[in-house]
């Protein structure tokens, strides 16, 4: 948990509850309720990534608002914000934001993630994965990551299906392992979830994100 240093008295309060606009598979726009100033004005915002038990800087702004860039599209991230004023003081930290970045516009692959006849706690799902590039694709492994702890693929077909964790993966069979340039292969499965059921997103072929439609 990231903390403020050094002396606690007049130190601003922390910023309020961030959350995130305008996410893309690259940006996010970050957004916070101001801190209360202490003992002087507020001089700035810092905007820090938690890794774990650890913190990393990504920006600062005079302003309760921050647009941070160059981040891995299909990724997951926390950030908590701090206020320092100007005599040095850190406020306490804010309460943690995580969001996910979404999927490449463009990609050379794309991916169509379909949910069917939902029947309350359970589905048909089905996975299409294009390729765009000018090549055949000779054997695949594409992967995803629940968005909950409570999704998982009960049972699958034309493709052989594993989950750990919140982590699929499917490989394909004898018969599909080959992509054409500009062909597709299809996959399903039985979807199972004891809570709210989020799709998800972003998904990766051969370690690359591909776009989804």
């Amino acid at each position: 948990m990231l903390r403020a240093a050094g002396t606690t008295a007049g130190r601003p309060t922390a910023p309020g509850q961030p959350t995130a606009s305008g996410v893309t598979d690259r940006a996010a726009t970050i957004t916070w309720p101001a801190s209360a100033p202490g003992a002087s004005p507020i001089a700035k915002y810092e905007v820090h990534r938690q890794y774990g038990a650890v913190s990393e800087q990504v920006g600062e702004t005079t302003s309760t608002s921050f647009t941070v860039d160059n981040l891995v599209p299909g990724s997951r991230y926390t950030v908590n914000v701090l206020a320092r004023d100007t005599a040095g003081r850190v406020s306490w930290a804010s309460p943690p934001l995580t969001f996910a970045t979404g999927s490449p516009a463009a990609s050379t692959c794309t991916v169509r993630f379909s949910a069917n006849n939902d029947w309350g706690n359970g589905y048909i799902g089905g996975v299409e994965i294009i390729n765009n590039g000018s090549s055949p694709i000779n054997g695949w492994t594409l992967t995803w990551t629940w968005p909950t702890g409570w999704q998982q693929v009960s049972s699958g077909w034309s493709a052989t299906w594993e989950q750990v964790g919140t982590a699929v993966r499917v490989t394909p069979t004898t018969d599909n392992r080959q992509i054409a340039a500009g062909g597709t292969v299809s996959a399903g499965f039985v979807g199972a979830y004891g809570g709210p059921n989020v799709l998800p997103t972003a998904f990766t072929l051969n370690g690359t994100i591909c776009s989804t439609s």
